[in-house]
């Protein structure tokens, strides 16, 4: 079995991004209806993976025998963290040893990022409309868009700029065709064959898709997050750095 990770925050349009990938893997897209999703050619996708751990293990045990590629999704996570335990972020009782015991062969482990003060505004957008409840108490979910939402982002942020890991703007991945197509060759070894339409993501916290690009100008960001990110030079740094 191939083990395939990502990590990026939520709200960043990666499971656009992933489905993009999968699709040009197997020919279908996953529906992100279920936690373990089920797509072509024995391939599974496990979101948001460090949520609820004990159930990622259990997915992943049941489904081992039947699965040769298996792509596992981190949200709001460090760039390096893994539920796998292989000398990485993440310890646990519960931890699998799944590379030796289960012999996987490591694919690539990939950043999604997107623009901060849009990433930020989708959080906060979605926050507003009260868009998701928690699967097991059914109150609502909010998004950090303080304090937790910049370390999470700068992390990952950190890590793209200091080329410890491969990434993609999520901004790329919508205009620049050479560029997704350079990843998607040199992270999974295959090519482009049906393009960024029509492809499944998650709901928008705007309720459309028309200026993705643009949130921030959609939206007005609190006083008190704006005080945060401008005394926060660090930040301001890797914004720019990024070329955003």
């Amino acid at each position: 079995m191939k083990l395939y990770e990502i990590n990026s925050t939520c709200r960043s349009g990666h499971h656009s991004v992933m489905n993009w990938i999968i699709r040009n893997m197997s020919g279908v897209q996953c529906g992100w209806e279920y936690k373990m999703n089920f797509v072509g050619n024995n391939i599974k996708v496990l979101s948001e993976a460090n949520h609820d751990i004990h159930l990622s293990y259990k997915f992943i045990e049941e489904q081992i025998p039947s699965t040769k590629i298996l792509f596992v999704g981190y949200e709001d996570a460090p760039w390096n963290y893994t539920i796998f335990n292989e000398n990485k972020e993440y310890r646990g009782v519960d931890s699998l040893n799944i590379m030796s015991n289960y012999g996987f062969e490591y694919g690539s482990k990939v950043v999604i990022i997107r623009d901060f003060y849009n990433n930020l505004s989708s959080r906060i957008k979605s926050n507003q409309n009260k868009l998701f409840e928690k699967w097991d108490s059914k109150t609502n979910h909010l998004f950090d868009v303080e304090e937790k939402f910049i370390f999470r982002w700068k992390n990952l942020a950190k890590a793209c700029v200091e080329n410890k890991v491969s990434y993609l703007r999520f901004e790329d991945w919508i205009g620049e065709k050479e560029i997704r197509d350079k990843f998607l060759l040199e992270n999974y070894g295959i090519r482009d064959i049906f393009g960024t339409d029509e492809i499944i993501g998650t709901r928008s916290s705007f309720g459309n898709i028309d200026g993705v690009m643009n949130r921030k100008t959609q939206i007005e960001i609190p006083p008190k997050t704006m005080d945060m990110i401008q005394s926060d030079k660090e930040l301001l740094e890797i914004i720019k750095e990024l070329k955003y």
